[in-house]
């Protein structure tokens, strides 16, 4: 490009010397082209940007100024050019030609062939800082102290006055024209207007959701980006299918890339099969790094933020619409403890009077794979644990990365069932020690039925009566008990025993027992036999059956001065109404 600008200058002086031409300073040619755009002064952790529209097939030239550091791979500036309807990088810094003109600046000189359309141009300064005179609290008064008084600032091992800024530039040269924002935001809407969903630009502690339906099986084009690391995911997005709960498409790093900038940027550009149904899309983000505040140098395309769903074939896009998405919707809630605060103990019943489909959703507490906000549901009639909250089956729901989300469907036989809720003494409702979820009104527990055709009637006030016969029980047992009660059996019977207490290194504090007419113990809650109840390592159940012959019986529990029913020192198991002992004759 340098000799053929050269020879249109030549040109219109007439002469025609064209082997003298390769030999001018590049800079001459340069400096023929008109500037279309102009960037200049840019501070620490900032990102400018501008577009241009050519109207024809050419080279448009690059010059820039940036700061020079000595940190080898550390670059100080980024400027990369992006085209606005494919959002692909036509050309980056890292194809100019990077002169150092002295120890503190560098100059760029670059070209790329661009078609006609129009571009969207980025200078980004975000720097790798260190204080090398600061080593403590004093260190970083007197660091301050000198960055007030000379105007210093330390980046990549070097220091820079905060004039040194004002000299940094990039321009960009052709036959072409300046973009307005409000002309660069029609081409970003009509993007977006063309999409099935649009989530872009999102800004920090943000939660979209969206639903779809799918008339027929297609194809969709996903184009996302967002904040993960190898530790989790913080700016990412999901689409589940509402029916089944599955979700058919996560953003995580593993299937994502680099997004270019700093490298926790992922980008995922992928198409997808679904077959028809309805569906949601979701898309969170955390309380930093967005295009509302950039901590680290920004992705490629930092316009696009968030999730961006479009149909294939545009011949089907008839026949996907989308609808009103709502989290926990305000009809067929079966039961519900929301807006929990600290030190919270939540229980209720009910009862199915037929099989069915739930939808159970909750939100809480949970950090290195234990939950401290948690829930549970009990199947009352064998009281086993059907659904927990379970950390490794819960999703970062936003905010603080302690923040859990569970959202399961799961399908329960007619009967009886307690749901629980459990909180501790910090990070809850309107009294968050760390950033809020992205739901924070339904922190705790949500279960709604399902069931297309769902029938309110089939849902019930909890009904005792079908856990079985009751022969003898001692529940609710507080500290320091001895309590004992009789019960006979008519004939040799199965029977099952329930029974919860607090042991630990192979000893049972509170626990119970079966005695025979004449006082000989035929059972007892023994460590060994327990299992971990839920909630302290110490809560320990057993949940067994065993045949005991026709007779008469004593059944016996005893208790320390320590941890008991709604006295608890530690978290309370997962089935705290029954802490003590029950006999169940069991139905044939």
């Amino acid at each position: 490009m340098r000799p053929t600008c050269t020879r249109s200058i030549l040109r219109k002086l007439g002469i025609v010397l064209l082997p003298v031409a390769i030999f001018l300073p590049a800079a001459q040619c340069f400096s023929q082209q008109n500037v279309i755009i102009e960037m200049s002064e840019i501070h620490p952790q900032e990102l400018k940007s501008s577009a241009f529209e050519v109207s024809g097939n050419q080279t448009i030239q690059i010059e820039a100024t940036c700061l020079h550091t000595s940190r080898e791979g550390d670059g100080l500036n980024e400027i990369w050019i992006l085209n606005s309807r494919t959002r692909d990088v036509v050309w980056e810094m890292s194809d100019a030609r990077i002169d150092q003109s002295d120890h503190t600046y560098e100059e760029i000189q670059g070209s790329v062939e661009l078609t006609a359309g129009q571009y969207e141009v980025y200078f980004s300064f975000f720097p790798y800082r260190e204080h090398s005179w600061r080593a403590d609290g004093f260190g970083n008064f007197m660091g301050d102290m000198f960055e007030e008084l000379f105007g210093w600032e330390n980046y990549g091992h070097r220091n820079y006055r905060r004039k040194d800024f004002e000299r940094l530039n990039v321009k960009i040269k052709g036959n072409g024209r300046a973009l307005s924002e409000s002309e660069l935001g029609k081409i970003h809407q009509e993007l977006n207007s063309g999409a099935l969903i649009a989530m872009a630009e999102l800004w920090d502690d943000e939660f979209n959701q969206q639903g779809f339906v799918l008339d027929r099986p297609m194809e969709l084009e996903i184009y996302a980006i967002g904040e993960a690391r190898h530790d989790g995911e913080y700016d990412y997005g999901w689409i589940q299918n509402t029916k089944t709960g599955e979700k058919v498409w996560q953003f995580t790093h593993r299937n994502s890339e680099a997004a270019g900038g700093a490298e926790k940027n992922r980008i995922v550009e992928t198409t997808i099969s679904l077959p028809a149904g309805t569906y949601a899309a979701f898309f969170a983000t955390d309380d930093s790094h967005s295009p509302r505040r950039w901590n680290s140098p920004p992705p490629d395309d930092p316009v696009f933020w968030g999730l961006t769903i479009r149909v294939k074939d545009p011949k089907m896009a008839e026949h996907a619409k989308t609808y009103e998405y709502q989290a926990v919707p305000d009809k067929n809630v079966v039961l519900q403890f929301t807006r929990l605060r600290d030190d919270e103990f939540r229980t209720k019943g009910f009862t199915l009077k037929k099989p069915m489909t739930l939808r159970v959703y909750a939100i809480g507490e949970g950090r290195n794979g234990e939950m401290f906000d948690y829930g549970w549901i009990v199947d009352t009639k064998n009281h086993e644990k059907i659904w927990s909250m379970d950390f490794d089956e819960t999703e970062h729901a936003g905010g603080s990365e302690k923040n859990r989300m569970a959202d399961k469907i799961v399908r329960l036989e007619e009967g009886n069932y307690m749901a629980y809720f459990v909180t501790d003494g910090s990070h809850s409702f309107r009294d968050w020690n760390a950033a809020q979820p992205f739901d924070p009104e339904h922190w705790g527990l949500t279960i709604v039925a399902a069931d297309e055709k769902f029938d309110p009637s089939e849902v019930a006030e909890y009904e005792q009566g079908k856990e079985g016969e009751v022969s003898a029980s001692l529940v609710g047992m507080k500290d320091r008990e001895g309590a004992q009660t009789a019960f006979s059996l008519k004939k040799d019977t199965k029977v099952r025993i329930y029974a919860m207490g607090e042991g630990s290194d192979g000893d049972m504090y509170d626990y119970g027992w079966i005695e025979s007419e004449n006082g000989r113990v035929i059972w007892e809650m023994t460590y060994r036999m327990t299992e971990h109840a839920g909630g302290a390592h110490k809560n320990r159940f057993f949940n067994g059956t065993i045949v005991l012959p026709k007779g008469d019986y004593t059944l016996n529990y005893r208790s320390d001065g320590s941890h008991s029913c709604n006295d608890w020192n530690d978290d309370a198991p997962h089935d705290p109404a029954h802490w003590g002992i029950t006999v169940y004759a069991e139905n044939d």
